[in-house]
């Protein structure tokens, strides 16, 4: 049967009190029983569960601040890492910058040594050239000299001879040109 169906049938006892009085004291004193059981045997383990938890929740705030103090660290850290990369960034450029330069000045003071040694050799060249023009030339004018010498004289010429009218000949074209 429901329970609210018997206290409802149960008839009033004249007081406040709904049901027996006998009931109310016995299960009042045993309430107060346990109370004072719980006061004497369970207040020290229950107040040192509660120091031990405000123990546990300030250590874990502790240790959250704690995180909290080293994530602020971290991020100062990588903040200033970021604006020194910026700086480690710059003067790396400009160092590449300096060096293009230096390479540039480099390039051209090559160039122009290898455009003094392209000249240098066609001045050794031409002078070279100059003078296998000029032994040609004077080995052909010494043919054509003894061959007009021949005609003149009409007979041939010691060697001694030949070699006078040779240089003499030489000498004065040397000294037309």
């Amino acid at each position: 049967m429901n329970p609210l169906l018997l206290l409802a049938s149960e008839q009033p006892n004249g007081l406040w009190l709904p049901g027996d009085i006998n009931e109310v004291i016995w299960g009042t004193i045993s309430f107060v029983i346990v109370v004072l059981l719980l006061l004497k045997f369970g207040r020290k383990p229950a107040v040192a569960g509660l120091a031990k938890r405000r123990d546990g929740i300030a250590e874990k705030l502790g240790a959250a601040e704690e995180a909290r103090v080293a994530a602020e660290a971290e991020r100062d850290r990588i903040k200033a890492a970021l604006a020194d990369s910026d700086a480690e960034a710059a003067r790396i450029v400009e160092e590449a910058r300096q060096a293009a330069d230096r390479i540039g000045t480099d390039v051209a003071a090559r160039a122009q040594v290898d455009a003094q040694t392209v000249r240098d050799r066609a001045v050794t060249d031409q002078a070279s050239t100059q003078a296998q023009a000029q032994a040609d030339l004077t080995a052909e004018l010494s043919r054509l000299a003894l061959g007009a010498a021949e005609r003149v004289v009409e007979s041939s010429l010691d060697d001694a001879a030949q070699q006078r009218l040779i240089d003499d000949y030489i000498s004065q074209v040397g000294t037309q040109n």
